[in-house]
């Protein structure tokens, strides 16, 4: 509630009304002129006692208002400063994920060499009826696993 007064007092449309006063009764009240006038004329004392009230009150909205904006501002730069600092840790690991795998796809890439390579040698062997692996074919497939 006390948000909405706040809001509500400091808002562009107040403090215009409150300046249109203070400018009406500064004319009324010192313009020697305007005090000639029968209508006016009793006002003048009242125009000239009103002038500081309505100044003092401007001055405190406004001064209420430029307070609440620079905390808002403030708040925006904490909060801008939490996202970039989150957007620069995405980043990082964005990079770190990428060394990871460009490092698995060599380790793929050699992996698949050696498959392709051990899968040539024992094409190469003659076929028989038994098992033709020999303790060097059983190390490569060893090594390939690792």
């Amino acid at each position: 509630m006390a948000d909405l007064f706040w809001s509500v007092a400091t808002s562009y449309a107040v403090l215009s009304f409150i300046g249109m006063a203070l400018v009406a009764v500064l004319i009324i009240g010192h313009i020697p002129l305007i005090g000639r006038i029968p209508i006016v004329g009793p006002y003048v004392v009242a125009a000239r006692l009103a002038v500081y009230p309505l100044l003092a009150l401007l001055a405190f909205l406004i001064g209420v208002r430029i307070t609440d904006e620079r905390a808002s501002l403030k708040q925006a730069q904490r909060d801008l400063a939490f996202a970039q600092l989150q957007l620069d840790a995405q980043k990082h690991t964005a990079e770190a994920a990428e060394r990871l795998r460009m490092v698995a796809e060599t380790k793929a890439a050699k992996a698949n060499q050696k498959v392709t390579d051990y899968e040539e040698r024992l094409a190469k062997q003659p076929a028989g009826d038994g098992c033709n692996l020999d303790d060097a074919d059983v190390r490569s497939l060893r090594d390939i696993a690792r």
